[in-house]
């Protein structure tokens, strides 16, 4: 399906959308992914929605959480593709610690806009 991510700055870029998932094994993790989008560009937005009546905040095992979905979607990825964490959320994401782990964000006025 394409996709006009013009709310990612990237409107130009060549898209798909779809869902992943992954069973795990021995070696790796399982993963479900609701929405990724694959760019012409060779990055593959891995997007992350959570609705929060604030800012989203990102704690620690939340990263981790995230780390883990990334690293397993690497692993079924062309070296040649970036993955960039984006996150969907009502408000936007809280500034913290732990909050780096994000490349961009898209929030319900973006959407809505």
């Amino acid at each position: 399906m394409p996709f006009d991510g013009h709310f990612l700055g990237k409107s130009g870029v060549q898209t798909t959308v779809s869902a992943w998932r992954s069973a795990g094994d021995e070696e790796h993790n399982g993963a479900q992914i609701d929405m990724l989008i694959f760019r012409k560009d060779h990055v593959v937005n891995l997007c992350e929605m959570k609705f929060s009546e604030t800012p989203y905040m990102i704690d620690k095992d939340e990263e981790m959480r995230l780390r883990t979905r990334i690293e397993s979607l690497r692993s079924h990825l062309s070296p040649r593709q970036t993955i960039h964490l984006t996150m969907v959320t009502t408000y936007g994401i809280a500034v913290g610690k732990h909050s780096g782990i994000v490349q961009s964000q898209v929030t319900m006025d973006d959407l809505f806009e």
